[in-house]
C-alpha cells in the first residue's frame, strides 16, 4: 500500500474511533438523563446515527412467542420499511442463521456483511436501501438477553476492532440503563399497586425508599421492609434482635459510630462503611434522631445505600478530569514544544560546532548538560498529566494543600499567559495539611482556573478588549483554623440568577461544545467529600471568587507526592561485571543504555524482544535485566511473568510510559522490581540497577 493510502486508512480508522468516542460521551448523557425507557432507545438510537454516522439503527426486544419474533421498538435512520419487510426472529428456523438471532442465543456481538451467504434471507432488502454491514449488539439485564441493537453501516470497510469494543461497552451502558429505568417503573408500580390494594394510609417507615430500623440500648427492636432488604434478612435472619454493632465494617468495630450506637448525640448526615448480613459491605448515608417506639425511648436510623452514587460520582470526577486534559491540549502541547526546541536548536548548534572543529569539550559539555536538563523538564511535565490523568481511587490521605495548588498552576500558566492573562499566586509559606486525594485537589483548582481564564476572554470580547486580564489565586490560615483558597477574576462575573444553579451538574453558560457543565459539579463533590465547602461570590463589574473552605488535618505524615525524584550524583563502578540484560524493540535507546552502562563496568547483553530476551537469559542468565513493556514477538508483561518462574527473586527494572501496565504491575510487584517512567534519566536508571543488586 502507497504511504498515502497508509495514511488514508489510518485518519479513516482514527475517524471512526473518534465518532465512536464521541457517541459513547452523548449516550452516556442520555443514560444520566433518561427519565422513561422509550425515551432512552428512541435517543441512543438517534445518538447513533447522528453521532456515530451509522445509515440505521433499531432497537428489538426479544419476544417469548411462537414464532420466537425479535419486535422493533425504536429505530432512527434509513429504515424505509426495511424492519417491517425483513421479519427477524431468534428461534429455529431458515431465518436462525442471521446476525439478530446469534446475538440473541449466544449474548455475543455479530459482525455480518451483507454479502456473507447467512444473510441471504435480508441481502436484497438490506442492499436497495445502501447497507453493507451490520452488527447486532445483545442487551444483557440480569443475565438473560431481552433485546439487541442493530446498527447498519453504507461503509464497505466498517467495524474496525477498537470501534466494535466502545459499541459493546455503549450496549452494556444501554443494558444498564433499560434496568434501572424498569426497577424504578417495577418501584413505582409496586407502591402504587400497594397503595390501591390496601386502599389505606400507609406509614412514612413502611413506604421509605430508605432502610429504617430502630434500636434501643444497641439492639434493634424494628426495621421497615426497605432494611430488611438492604441487609438481606430473611425469616430464619432477621434483622429484629441483632445489635446494631453487627451492621458496622468488620474492619473497624471498635471505631466510635454515634449515630448507630448511643442515643442523644448530635443529628446530621454522615457516610459509613456498613455489613449485611450476609457479610458483604456497602457503602450509605446514615441519619439518626431520637424518638419514642412504644413508650419507650429510641433511637430510629435511616440508611441509604449510596455505593452506585458513590461510583458514578468516581466516573464522573475522571470524566471531569480527562474533559479538562482536552481543554488543556493547546497549553501541554506548547509546555513540550519549549524543551523540544531546546533540545533540536541545541543539537543542531552542536553538530554545526563540531564539523567545524570549533566545539572545545566545555562547550560540548554545556550544550549536552542543556539537553539533559531540557529533557528532564519534558520528563516532569509527562509524568504530572498521567498522574493526573489516572483515576483516583487510592485511600485519603493528609498531604499539603500548597503542593496541588503550584502543580495546578504550572499546568495553567503557560496557556493563561498566552492569552494576555496575568496570574499571580500567594500561598502561606507554613505547610497547608488537609485530608483528601492531592490530585482530586489539583483538578478543583485547574476547573476554577480554566472557568476564570474564560470568564476574562469572555470579557474582552464584550467590553474593553485592551484592559489588561488578571487571575490570582491565593491560599489563607484565618484563625478559624481552616484552609481557605480563594480564586478571583476580572471577568464577566456571575449572573444573580446563575448562582443558584452554578453548581448543577451540565449547567453551563459558555457556548454549545465549549464546556461539558460537569466541572463545577465535580469540584463541589470532591471539596464536599474533604469535609469542606465551595462557595461563588459575584464581583461585577469586577469579575468572580471562588472560595474553597477546608478544614486542617492533624499531625500525620504526609502523602508521596507522587513523581519520582530524580537520581543521586555518584554511581559506584560495578562490582566484577555483574552482567545485566537489556530488552527494547528501539535499537537506538538500547544502544544508547548498553554503552552507558558498559562504561560503569557491567557486562551488558541486548535483546530486541520478549522472546529473544527470554531465550538469551536461559543460556546466559543476567544478574538483573532491564525491559521495557510494549514490544513485537513477546511484551514486557509476558517476559517478567517467565522470568519469575525461573527466577523468582530476579531483580528487574521495567521502563514505560503506558500508565494502565504501570498500574498492573506496580499491583503484583515484588522486593524485586522497579518502575521507572519514560523518559527516564540514564543516571536514575543506573542507580535503580545498583540499589537492586545491592538489596538482592
Amino acid at each position: 500500500m502507497r504511504p498515502a493510502a497508509v495514511i488514508e486508512a489510518r485518519e479513516r480508522e482514527l475517524l471512526r474511533v473518534n465518532r465512536a468516542l464521541a457517541t459513547m460521551t452523548r449516550a452516556t448523557e442520555a443514560l444520566i438523563r433518561a427519565t422513561d425507557e422509550q425515551q432512552l432507545l428512541n435517543e441512543i438510537c438517534r445518538i447513533l446515527v447522528e453521532v456515530g454516522g451509522y445509515a440505521f439503527a433499531w432497537v428489538g426486544y426479544v419476544q417469548h412467542d411462537d414464532e420466537c419474533s425479535v419486535w422493533p421498538v425504536a429505530r432512527f435512520g434509513r429504515d424505509n420499511g426495511y424492519l417491517a419487510e425483513t421479519r427477524m426472529t431468534w428461534g429455529k428456523g431458515d431465518r436462525t442463521s442471521g446476525p439478530v438471532s446469534r446475538a440473541v442465543r449466544s449474548a455475543q456481538p455479530q459482525l455480518t456483511y451483507v454479502t456473507a451467504p447467512e444473510f441471504a434471507p435480508w441481502r436484497e432488502a438490506a442492499l436497495r436501501r445502501g447497507f453493507q454491514a451490520t452488527v447486532s449488539l445483545p442487551l444483557e439485564v440480569e443475565g438473560s438477553v431481552i433485546g439487541i441493537i442493530g446498527l447498519y453501516s453504507s461503509d464497505a470497510a466498517p467495524f474496525d476492532i477498537d470501534e466494535l469494543h466502545l459499541m459493546e461497552k455503549l450496549a452494556r451502558n444501554m443494558a444498564w440503563g433499560i434496568g434501572m429505568q424498569r426497577m424504578q417503573f417495577e418501584r413505582r408500580r409496586a407502591a402504587q399497586e400497594l397503595k390501591e390494594s390496601e386502599g389505606r394510609y400507609r406509614s412514612l417507615v413502611e413506604l421509605s425508599p430508605d432502610a429504617i430500623v430502630v434500636h434501643t440500648q444497641g439492639i434493634i427492636i424494628f426495621s421497615n421492609s426497605a432494611a430488611d432488604l438492604l441487609f438481606r434478612a430473611t425469616p430464619s435472619m432477621p434483622l429484629v434482635g441483632k445489635r446494631m454493632v453487627d451492621l458496622i465494617q468488620p474492619e473497624v468495630p471498635h471505631e466510635r459510630h454515634p449515630h448507630l450506637e448511643s442515643e442523644g448525640v448530635p443529628e446530621g448526615v454522615v457516610e459509613e462503611r456498613l455489613a449485611r448480613l450476609d457479610g458483604s459491605l456497602f457503602v450509605a448515608e446514615v441519619t439518626a434522631a431520637s424518638i419514642i417506639f412504644h413508650g419507650v425511648h429510641a433511637r430510629q436510623v435511616v440508611i441509604r445505600d449510596i455505593t452506585e452514587r458513590k461510583q458514578v460520582q468516581a466516573q464522573l470526577v475522571q470524566t471531569a478530569k480527562l474533559a479538562t486534559l482536552g481543554e488543556m491540549a493547546a497549553g501541554m502541547a506548547h509546555e513540550l514544544s519549549q524543551p523540544i526546541n531546546i533540545i533540536r536548536m541545541a543539537a543542531e548548534g552542536a553538530l554545526l560546532m563540531i564539523g567545524r572543529r570549533k566545539a572545545t569539550q566545555d562547550y560540548q559539555e554545556k550544550q549536552f548538560a542543556l539537553m539533559a536538563a531540557q529533557a528532564s523538564r519534558m520528563a516532569e511535565i509527562i509524568d504530572h498529566i498521567r498522574i493526573f490523568s489516572r483515576q483516583d481511587t487510592g485511600t485519603v490521605a493528609v498531604f499539603d494543600a500548597r503542593e496541588s495548588v503550584h502543580m495546578a498552576v504550572q499546568l495553567m500558566e503557560s496557556q493563561i499567559q498566552a492569552d494576555g492573562i496575568d496570574i499571580a499566586v500567594d500561598v502561606p509559606s507554613q505547610p497547608c495539611p488537609v485530608l483528601g486525594r492531592p490530585v482530586q485537589l489539583e483538578q478543583v483548582v485547574i476547573n476554577l482556573l480554566t472557568n476564570a481564564q474564560d470568564a476574562v476572554k469572555a470579557a474582552r470580547k464584550t467590553a474593553d478588549t485592551a484592559r489588561t486580564g488578571q487571575i490570582r489565586i491565593e491560599a489563607r490560615l484565618p484563625a478559624s483554623g481552616d484552609l481557605r483558597i480563594v480564586v478571583t477574576d476580572n471577568g464577566t462575573g456571575i449572573e444573580k440568577p446563575h448562582l443558584d444553579r452554578i453548581f448543577e451538574p451540565f449547567f453551563t453558560t459558555k457556548e454549545v461544545g465549549s464546556g461539558t457543565g460537569l466541572g463545577l459539579s465535580v469540584s463541589f463533590g470532591i471539596i464536599t467529600s474533604m469535609g469542606g465547602r465551595l462557595e461563588a461570590r459575584d464581583l461585577r463589574p469586577h469579575g468572580a471568587a471562588f472560595t474553597i473552605t477546608l478544614p486542617l488535618a492533624g499531625e500525620q505524615p504526609y502523602a508521596a507526592a507522587g513523581i519520582e525524584s530524580s537520581a543521586a550524583d555518584g554511581l559506584a563502578v560495578a562490582p566484577m561485571r555483574r552482567h545485566i540484560l537489556l530488552v527494547d524493540d528501539e535499537v537506538q535507546a538500547i544502544d544508547a543504555m548498553g554503552a552507558y552502562l558498559r562504561e560503569f563496568g557491567y557486562r551488558v547483553s541486548q535483546a530486541t524482544s520478549g522472546n529473544s530476551a527470554f531465550h538469551l537469559f536461559e543460556s546466559d542468565p543476567a544478574d538483573i535485566v532491564v525491559t521495557d513493556v510494549r514490544m513485537p514477538d513477546g511484551d514486557g508483561e509476558e517476559l517478567v511473568r517467565r522470568l519469575r518462574q525461573v527466577s523468582p527473586e530476579l531483580p528487574i527494572v521495567v521502563v514505560t510510559g503506558h500508565i494502565g501496565t504501570t498500574e498492573s504491575l506496580e499491583d503484583a510487584a515484588a522486593h524485586a522490581l522497579t518502575i521507572l517512567k519514560k523518559p527516564i534519566s540514564l543516571a536514575a536508571m543506573a542507580k535503580a540497577i545498583e540499589h537492586l543488586l545491592l538489596s538482592a
